[in-house]
């Protein structure tokens, strides 16, 4: 290996093993420290389930963070730190992986998920109990038109193709209204900012927006307690089971309402190029083999004899 090749492989490791400044993590260079979502969020179970595959657990060793945000903060104060979160989170002191399955790795960019190429896009959901009606339908209705999903482009998310997009019917009334949304970290941001651009133009509909994951929007669609459900997963048939049996046989309605692509984080001078779905199994998966970043593909290593 060249003189200069060999010097920058060895500051590469020093900046990781030193924490570029003191940020936390191991002191050892080449572990892989493993961060992720709680398991009540959205983005825990669809990575899971895309990543894992539905039989197989996840590792022991995962730092838990309680949103997307917090994913990323961890992975920027953390140099040796892997973690999985929404596009929409990124920050320039984190580096989105490309990712491969089973082909070319490809960049994590919203251009690439709209065309299918990006093999970690998933659809964003809305659930109610009963098909929606008035002030409720409206709402709806106004999210998935080409002014609601305008919101959702610049919220660094995946609009509906304009096929799917819809024209809102009738009106929300004159009536005071109040519509409660909670449900997936992942939406609250666009949930939010749908909030504030609809009661600008209807200010008798008034909306909330919390978190908590979608798992907890989710229950408290079933106990009633909520209109809209977000969510970064499907619902499950039992949840759908649940919410009907509590609900006077009310069945679960489904809306998408655009997609997300979820991104792969590093430290901003983690040198890893790439990474492929076969090796995120290994580091996220229960009794995964990949431990160290010097096992993951790509990983540059120091050559002898040069």
């Amino acid at each position: 290996m060249k003189t200069a090749q060999v010097l920058l492989f060895w500051a590469t490791s020093l900046v990781l093993m030193t924490g570029c400044g003191g940020g936390s993590g191991s002191g050892d260079s080449d572990e892989i420290i493993i961060s992720g979502r709680m398991n009540s969020s959205g983005t825990y179970s669809y990575f899971q389930e895309r990543v894992l595959g539905k039989n197989l657990d996840y590792s022991t060793n995962i730092s838990d963070q309680a949103s997307s945000k917090a994913v990323v903060e961890f992975v920027a104060s953390t140099p040796n730190a892997i973690g999985y979160s929404g596009m929409g989170a990124a920050t320039d002191e984190v580096r989105m992986l490309p990712v491969s399955d089973g082909g070319d790795a490809v960049e994590p960019t919203l251009e690439n998920a709209v065309a299918n190429t990006y093999p970690l896009a998933r659809p964003l959901y809305l659930y109610t109990l009963g098909e929606p009606e008035g002030a409720l339908k409206h709402y709806i209705e106004w999210i998935m038109s080409a002014e609601g999903q305008k919101i959702v482009l610049e919220a660094g998310y995946i609009p509906l193709a304009e096929d799917k997009m819809v024209t809102p019917t009738g009106s929300p009334g004159t009536d005071l209204v109040e519509i409660q949304v909670a449900g997936s970290d992942t939406m609250s941001e666009v949930a939010g900012l749908w909030s504030e651009a609809y009661n600008k133009l209807h200010n008798n509909v008034r909306i909330s927006v919390s978190g908590g994951g979608s798992g907890t929007g989710i229950a408290s669609l079933i106990d009633g307690s909520i209109g809209i459900a977000n969510a970064s997963r499907e619902m499950k048939e039992e949840e759908r089971q649940q919410a009907s049996d509590s609900n006077q046989g009310k069945q679960v309605i489904e809306f998408i309402v655009g997609q997300d692509a979820l991104a792969v984080y590093v430290h901003k001078d983690n040198p890893l190029p790439s990474i492929s779905i076969a090796d995120l199994k290994e580091i996220y998966g229960e009794d995964g083999s990949i431990t160290r970043w010097s096992q993951v593909a790509g990983w540059p290593k120091a050559e002898d004899g040069e």
